[in-house]
């Protein structure tokens, strides 16, 4: 699930550890309510204020207060935040790359340098990231088109786009540094790619 999920579960527990003392890991039901609240819950309900404010921001108030409550009201929503789980995490990441984009405006400054950095933490959790290996180029392609960038710079704004993110996977996820830990989340990748296409417990004929 990535090391930013487990980051910041163990920062929104450090304030109760400290006040519980010793008998905090005996209080399972209210750490589990704290990571809930804090790690799934939380982080959706930023995602989708973000995502209202860039769709409705030329609408009236009660519009976009309508289109809040009805993402939040959306099923899938309302059942993925039951649990503990990086899927909030790596949605809220999702929508500050656009929302970074969309400051950004072609302007190709620093929002755009921004959307990389946090494309790269967005990686880490759940390989999110690396769904906008499209986007990206057709957004520079996009700024080519409308002269907003000469396609030399468009050529020399995508390599660097690519830095950024390494940079924001690495600093996300320390652990990438040291040999033997790398090697282990590579295995873990490889293995869930493999039960994401085949599935769970399935038998080969």
């Amino acid at each position: 699930y990535g090391y930013p999920f487990y980051l910041l579960s163990a920062i929104m527990l450090l304030p109760y550890r400290l006040l519980a003392g010793a008998d905090w890991v005996s209080s399972t039901q209210t750490i589990m309510l704290f990571l809930r609240q804090l790690v799934s819950v939380l982080p959706m309900i930023l995602a989708i204020g973000l995502m209202t404010g860039m769709q409705a921001r030329r609408k009236a108030w009660y519009w976009r207060i309508a289109l809040f409550m009805f993402l939040l009201a959306i099923p899938a929503v309302i059942a993925n935040n039951f649990w503990w789980h990086p899927d909030s995490l790596a949605v809220l990441l999702i929508v500050l790359v656009f929302y970074g984009l969309d400051r950004d405006d072609l302007a190709f400054g620093i929002f755009f340098y921004l959307a990389a950095f946090t494309c790269g933490v967005a990686f880490s959790v759940k390989y999110s990231g690396a769904f906008f290996v499209l986007a990206i180029p057709a957004y520079l392609a996009y700024g080519i088109f409308k002269k907003r960038i000469s396609w030399k710079r468009g050529l020399l704004l995508a390599p660097l786009f690519i830095l950024i993110m390494a940079l924001g996977l690495v600093i996300s996820n320390p652990l990438l540094l040291l040999p033997m830990e790398r090697q282990e989340i590579i295995n873990t990748i490889q293995r869930q790619i493999v039960q994401t296409r085949i599935g769970y417990n399935t038998v080969n004929p």
